[in-house]
Formats: C-alpha cells, structure tokens, sequence
C-alpha cells in the first residue's frame, strides 16, 4: 500500500462533508491526463502514418464497404470515409481544399481528404479534469452516503495502492461523542478506444464501503446534497423564469391606458348601438341577412347584450382609474402568473 494521505487533523473540526483530500484528486487526474494524451498520441501517429500512405499511392481518400440493395439485388459497394465528426475534439485535424472542376467554383474544406493530425493537449486537459471530477464524485457520494447530516469527521486516512486503487478510511463521531469509520476501497480501470466514451480512454470506478461502529441516524449528508442541488436547480429555474418574465414588463406597464382607451372606445361604440338610429341599422342589417328564414328582429335581446356589454366597459372603465399613472400599484401586480393582457384585465375586473 503507498503512502498516507498527509492531513492536518485540526484541518476536520468542524468538516461535515466528505471531500476527497486535493493530493488524491489531483493524482487521479494526472494519472488519466498521461494515459489518455499517449492514446491520442498514438491515433495521431496511425492516422498520419495512414493518410500519408494514401497520398504517396496517389489515392485521395479512404473508403469503407456497405451493403446497398441495387435492383432488388444486396450488393457491397465503396463509401468515402468522412472524418468531420472528429474535428473539434482531442485531435487537431489538418484537411486538403477541394479542387475546383471548374474556374469560378470556389475551394472549400474537403472533410473526406485529411492532411495531418496533431494531439490537442489542451482538450486532453480538460477532458481528464472532467473525467477526474465524475470520478472523485462518486467516491464523495459514496463516503457521504455513510454520514449523518450531525456526523463530524475527525480524520482521513486514504492511501493510494499499488495498482489502480485508492483505499483507507475515514474517521467521525456523531452528534453525541461516539466514534465511527467508513471503510472504502476505488478501484479504477481504463477502457480504450470504441469501447471508450471519448474514443480514445476513459476510466471506470467500482467502490466498496461500509460503515463500522457507531450508528448511522438520521439523514444523510448525501441526502442533504442532493436536496440542496435540487433546491439550487430550481432557484436557478426561477431566477430563470422571472429574468425572462421581466422583458414582459414594457409591454404590461401601459396596460392601464390601452385598457382605459379600449373601454372609451366600447362605450362610445355601444352607446351608439342603443341610439334610434344606432336600433335602425342593425334591424336592417338583420332583415338583410335573416330575412329568407322569415326571422323578425328581437329588440328586447338586441338591447339586453348591448346593455351587458356597455356595463362591462363602464366597469372597465371605473376600475382602471386607479392604476393610471400608478406604476407601483401595476409592478404590485406584475409577477410570472400576470405578465398578459387577459391576466390584467382579469384582475382589474376583481379588483
């Protein structure tokens, strides 16, 4: 077994969340960083090897064999290799231009002719760093799967082994004194290229664990994380919804007036329809249009709607009064579930 984290014990007085020590982590991650730039570096090297074959032979691309059903017939026909879906990862890839049939057609990338490759160690980096962060949290989920939200731990003592592992234990006393240790074990192995995630290297982790002495109570500290990243999505949510709610707000400031100007409109126009004239037009526009069906005009419910109408604007009308030039009163009612035209109009009514 190598050696002992070395860890300061003053350092876990008040530690109720089990962070795997920086050393380790930092270990983990040089150690994927080195194996996965040599697996690069050695596609790197295939590939130029290859495509500077191809050209030496006066070829220009690389082709594969599919199946196609020509006539009713399966026959297996050449298909050019396109290698666009690996620009931009852990390769820096070199292409040829097209070469234009023609004296007005422009060259463009040619995505089935690469040129040369060079390893983009920068990518290789970041891709170790996030590989190393899903690693190092599952071993932190596992630990704090074991503590109680009242646990406190006292110490750490996990060492690297001698091959892919990390093992040891942690040490914490609950809430009233008493002592616990969570053993664990990290065993890491690498799965290599198709079998990768990356097409290059990734590492895979399996744990053991248990927790020896004093009892369990309570919730976990795993819990409590994952509440509190379940709260912290949700914030963001909301701080989300309401910074878009927000850009509603020029548009529902002048509602008053739209409203007050709307209902203005109504009464005039209503007020009208009730007038002798305002009776005469619409009996004639009725006649002309129900008259094949021997319909006779009913004035008692053409003035009843008209009067339920213009009392809808008059009230309208009254109940606006108070939010025009009163922009506290309409940001008061501004929120997520009244952003629309209908929503205030709908609490102006109620109001």
């Amino acid at each position: 077994m190598g050696e002992r984290s070395t860890l300061n014990p003053n350092n876990f007085a008040k530690q109720m969340t089990f962070k795997l020590p920086t050393e380790l982590a930092k270990h983990l991650e040089q150690e994927i960083y080195e194996k996965l730039t040599s697996a690069v570096e050695l596609r790197a090297a295939e590939w130029n090897g290859d495509w500077a074959a191809r050209e030496q032979k006066g070829e220009k691309y690389h082709f594969y064999m599919v199946t196609k059903w020509i006539r009713g017939e399966a026959k297996e026909v050449e298909k050019k290799v396109n290698w666009h879906k690996h620009v931009g990862g852990l390769l820096n890839i070199e292409f040829f231009q097209t070469e234009p049939e023609h004296e007005w057609d422009q060259p463009y990338i040619d995505y089935y002719r690469p040129k040369n490759c060079t390893v983009n160690y920068e990518a290789c980096k970041e891709n170790a760093k996030a590989q190393t962060r899903h690693s190092v949290g599952l071993l932190e989920s596992r630990i704090n799967g074991h503590l109680a939200v009242t646990d406190k731990i006292t110490d750490i003592n996990l060492a690297l082994g001698n091959g892919y592992f990390i093992e040891g234990f942690v040490i914490g006393t609950t809430e009233k004194g008493e002592e616990f240790k969570i053993y664990t074990k990290m065993i890491w192995n690498y799965r290599y290229g198709a079998n990768s995630a990356n097409g290059y290297l990734t590492q895979y982790v399996q744990f053991r664990s248990d927790r020896r002495g004093a009892r369990q109570e309570g919730k976990t500290v795993l819990q409590r994380l994952t509440e509190q990243e379940k709260q912290a999505k949700a914030d963001a949510k909301q701080a989300e919804l309401v910074a878009k709610n927000e850009s509603k707000w020029a548009r529902f400031v002048v509602l008053p007036d739209q409203i007050n100007r709307w209902a203005d409109k109504q009464i005039k126009k209503h007020e009208k329809m009730l007038t002798q004239a305002g009776i005469k037009k619409e009996e004639e526009n009725y006649n002309k249009m129900y008259n094949w069906y021997n319909a006779k005009f009913d004035l008692e419910n053409y003035k009843r709607w008209v009067n339920e109408e213009l009392t809808e604007a008059r009230t309208y009308k009254e109940k606006v009064q108070k939010f025009l030039n009163n922009e506290p009163a309409v940001r008061e009612m501004f929120s997520l579930t009244c952003n629309t035209r209908d929503d205030f109009k709908a609490r102006v009514w109620n109001s």
